[in-house]
């Protein structure tokens, strides 16, 4: 796990207080967004790192910059996505009301997240009920999301899978390199995504003049992983 604090952070939320009051908590006065931000800590994040795992206490922040993903894992070692996470969200409400989540969140591009105190945060939702509203609006939401996710395995078209089935490679496999690399072959990915050996060039060449990825025998290199995850299906698209 890579985590660096930065200097001062604590001492400087406004960042995270602008992202939250423009998105999240833009029902809520100013003042109580700078009262639930204030104490907390900024760290900056590598790619590839594990931001935090199931069995870490609660841990609550938004998204400063940055593409994360929050997956779960199996007793196999298998992996499965259930949402990716980009600037301005907010990760880890639900776990304030019911303890530490089954889920696991990696950092797909370098990222800032700023961490709130978390003894701070309950102590306000349970005083305020403006606040508790909108932690419980926040736990919807991330109910409606693996609603999404549930109707994406249906409805998605062929080259939304093969995007997902991408990122989901790529970021399983262990980081060694500056980029994220799909390890797969084209007949594989097919099978992967349910689709037939022919189709997949065609959806291939579509990334590439994108500029989304770069293809070699046996590899897929992602470019630009936070443009690559928008191409993700949603009902709302």
């Amino acid at each position: 796990m890579v985590r660096k604090q930065v200097p001062g952070a604590g001492r400087s939320p406004q960042v995270a207080v602008a992202l939250l009051r423009d998105g999240a908590w833009a029902s809520l006065p100013a003042q109580t967004v700078e009262l639930l931000a204030s104490g907390g800590k900024q760290a900056d994040i590598a790619a590839g790192s594990t931001v935090y795992t199931e069995a870490e206490v609660e841990r609550f922040g938004v998204v400063v910059r940055g593409l994360l993903r929050v997956y779960m894992l199996t007793g196999d070692g298998r992996q499965v996505t259930v949402r990716y996470v980009r600037s301005g969200a907010l990760l880890g409400a639900p776990a304030l009301v019911g303890g530490p989540a089954p889920v696991f969140v990696q950092a797909l591009t370098d990222s800032t997240m700023y961490f709130m105190d978390v003894a701070r945060v309950k102590r306000i939702v349970r005083e305020d009920a403006a606040v508790a509203w909108v932690f419980a609006e926040e736990s919807v939401h991330r109910l409606y999301d693996v609603l999404e996710e549930l109707a994406g395995n249906t409805f998605a078209t062929v080259r939304q899978r093969v995007v997902r089935h991408l990122l989901d490679l790529a970021a399983s496999r262990p980081r060694t390199e500056d980029r994220l690399a799909a390890i797969v072959n084209q007949q594989e990915l097919a099978n992967s995504v349910g689709s037939v050996r022919e189709v997949v060039p065609r959806i291939l060449h579509e990334l590439r003049a994108a500029s989304l990825v770069r293809t070699s025998p046996g590899r897929i290199e992602i470019l630009d992983p936070l443009r690559m995850s928008l191409e993700l299906w949603s009902r709302t698209a």
